[in-house]
């Protein structure tokens, strides 16, 4: 209101919009309703907004709700849309069918999507696509109701790194599955403090509490949906072409939002980290991986990138691998100590303190043969087994394997931090992460993601670009596939994985075929 106390100031004062708002709110809001207009007017966006809507309506099975939902008397809102049927060998087949074909939608819509020729991805496709999963129950997993359970343990005053859901029974206990029931969270704490806050907006609901474990999940998308393109043109790569790869990767509609994982909001902190450590904002990036670490702790790990990220603003730093190692080791102590006092303090406002730190073994009770090194074990343990050996020989391979594979982990991220993360600390974050996944004890499909959505911020060739639309086709596969074994139509499941493998050579020959330029000048343009 300066401008009207000076005799003969203009004024440059909006008038009132009609809603009474602030002209720069206003402005915010029409660039918004125009991004989604834009958005739904692609008619991919509408082809996967209908591939999630009939994976919202096959998930309405015994293969997603609760056990008892089907069961005399059957779920008041079963009964009252007269769904019983649903719950039988009838109903399992259509809701497979359901599901399978909302996959091969979804899948299909975004390998057309692929940027090519000037097109990017439309940038609010991740909205519409999520909306329909939203009020489905927990897809391909069961985690989001053992975040419930975990928020009902906080909500009664009880400590979830001393205690598992079994110690609140009913609704909240009886869904978690039953690996998990007797043992305690290996969360973060703010990851805990989180599903607390979830669960205390419907305190006596336990399946309403982990279908709105999706909120969190939802706001991680849509942080990463804002922030990954910004990182990707920062270092030379289409940022439309990052959202495509990236936010936009059926793995992340199938598992950040159709899980509810937790894991959604720790990569679109490390991505937000890495975004401010590429513009100068070193400490702050170091909070910001403190608190993606007390959502999940393998968060740390991009510590690696912000060292990486300090050595190339270094403009001081002398020639040679001797100043080069002084000049790491110090970055790292510096961040890493920020990283830690961020991290106690937000464990002491939290108030649940390190329980966590025993209870990272939790998951590696679960013998997973998606993890090679468990795989292989697991492969001598059965040749061992079927040729007469006794249980104190058998037993020993797949501890042995998993042991060798974490060292060779450890190897890998040690070399990455040397060789990588000085010249490309973005691709050194992903690669750290992706050597976590491959040499752990346990991996599970929305782990890939960790250090796969940060591999839509590097410049790829096209044939590591494949590799990773391969990947995804078979994940995605292998999440249908495993949906179809629990609602006992195992052969829908492979009927699905022959349309994926289909569907990616048919993509393969028409990008050959609308190729008239380089395909890496054509998806990423130098800026």
């Amino acid at each position: 209101m300066l401008e009207h106390r000076v005799a003969g100031a203009t004024t440059t004062a909006h008038p009132p919009t009609s809603w009474g708002l602030d002209p720069r709110v206003e402005d915010v809001k029409d660039r918004l309703v125009a991004a989604l207009q834009r958005t739904w007017a692609d008619p991919m966006v509408r082809r996967g907004t209908l591939g999630m809507s009939l994976v919202a309506a096959g998930s309405i099975s015994p293969a997603f709700l609760p056990a008892d939902t089907f069961e005399e008397p059957a779920s008041p809102l079963i009964q009252r849309f007269g769904l019983e049927w649903l719950g039988t060998g009838a109903g399992r087949v259509v809701t497979t069918i359901l599901l399978a074909v909302g996959m091969a939608l979804l899948v299909d819509a975004w390998l057309r999507m692929r940027p090519t020729h000037g097109r990017g991805a439309p940038s609010m496709a991740w909205l519409f696509w999520s909306l329909p999963v939203m009020l489905a129950p927990p897809l391909f997993s069961r985690d989001a109701y053992s975040y419930a359970a975990q928020g009902k343990i906080i909500s009664r005053g009880m400590d979830p790194y001393a205690v598992g859901p079994f110690w609140v029974p009913g609704p909240f206990a009886d869904q978690v599955d039953p690996m998990w029931v007797d043992t305690p969270a290996p969360y973060g704490p703010l990851a805990l403090q989180v599903q607390h806050g979830v669960v205390s907006l419907f305190p006596d609901n336990a399946y309403v509490s982990a279908v709105a474990m999706r909120l969190p999940a939802l706001l991680a998308v849509g942080v990463l949906a804002y922030a990954l393109p910004r990182l990707a043109e920062r270092y030379g790569v289409s940022g439309r072409h990052a959202l495509w790869l990236g936010v936009l990767n059926p793995l992340v509609m199938m598992h950040f939002i159709g899980g509810a994982h937790g894991d959604a909001v720790m990569v679109a902190l490390v991505t937000v980290a890495l975004l401010l450590a590429s513009r100068g904002q070193l400490v702050v990036a170091s909070m910001t991986i403190a608190a993606a670490a007390a959502y999940k702790q393998t968060a740390v790990l991009a510590l690696i990138g912000v060292v990486g990220m300090a050595l190339q603003a270094q403009a001081d730093l002398a020639p040679g691998a001797t100043a080069r190692f002084r000049a790491m080791v110090r970055h790292g102590l510096v961040h890493g100590a920020v990283v830690l006092a961020t991290f106690a303090a937000i464990t002491e406002v939290t108030g649940l303190g390190w329980g966590w730190i025993p209870n990272l073994s939790v998951p590696v009770t679960l013998r997973s043969l998606l993890s090679p090194p468990t795989f292989v074990g697991s492969t001598v343990e059965w040749f061992m087994r079927i040729g007469g050996m006794p249980e104190r020989v058998y037993s020993a391979p797949v501890p042995i394997a998993q042991t060798i594979g974490l060292l060779l982990g450890l190897a890998a991220i040690g070399w990455v931090t040397w060789r990588v993360a000085p010249r490309n600390p973005v691709l050194a974050t992903a690669a750290a992460l992706l050597a976590l996944c491959a040499s752990g004890p346990v991996l599970h499909p929305w782990y890939l993601l960790w250090g796969g959505l940060l591999l839509a911020a590097v410049r790829l060739s096209a044939r590591q670009e494949r590799v990773i639309i391969f990947v995804t086709l078979f994940f995605v596969t292998y999440g249908v596939v495993d949906a179809t074994v629990v609602n006992g139509t195992w052969a829908l499941g492979v009927s699905a994985a022959l349309w994926m493998a289909a569907r990616l050579r048919a993509n393969r020959r028409r990008a050959q075929e609308q190729a008239d330029e380089p395909v890496l000048a054509a998806l990423f343009p130098r800026r």
